[in-house]
């Protein structure tokens, strides 16, 4: 388990359990978030549905990485995490173990995944510091991303 700074609570992303031939269980993890829900599967697919219209959802296909990143935001709502932070939950490393090199890296993986978020969410960049998951009412993206005239 990892406690990221400046937040409430610690992310823990679930263990995998081997069942009992060796294999693994990888049972679905469920986090709520907003009025939505995820469901998380073996680090590689996430759904991201209504509390009550299971059938009308948005599938994220995902690298396990990027999976362990989507996670924190989840859990962390419209909280701002630091670059140092998302670089060590995503990395699995110790955050003091953290460098430049982990960082960029990490830039590259919140790039990627900026763009395979539903239209509903929004990785906004908090200028030297990390990023926020935002949720977008009624607006598309692509008109609040412009400059008024």
């Amino acid at each position: 388990m990892i406690v990221l700074e400046n937040t409430l609570s610690p992310i823990d992303f679930p263990a995998q359990h081997q069942g009992q031939n060796g294999s693994s269980d990888h049972a679905p993890t469920l986090i709520s978030c907003w009025s939505y829900k995820a469901l998380i599967f073996h680090e590689r697919f996430i759904y991201i549905f209504q509390r009550k219209q299971l059938t009308e959802g948005f599938q994220l296909h995902c690298t396990p990485m990027q999976c362990r990143l989507l996670v924190a935001f989840l859990h962390h709502p419209e909280q701002e995490l630091s670059f140092r932070d998302l670089a060590a939950y995503a990395f699995r490393l110790d955050v003091s173990r953290c460098d430049l090199r982990d960082i960029v890296a990490l830039q590259k993986h919140m790039s990627k995944l900026k763009q395979k978020l539903p239209p509903f969410l929004e990785l906004v960049v908090v200028k030297g510091h990390g990023y926020v998951l935002r949720h977008c009412q009624d607006e598309p993206k692509e008109s609040r991303n412009l400059a008024p005239e």
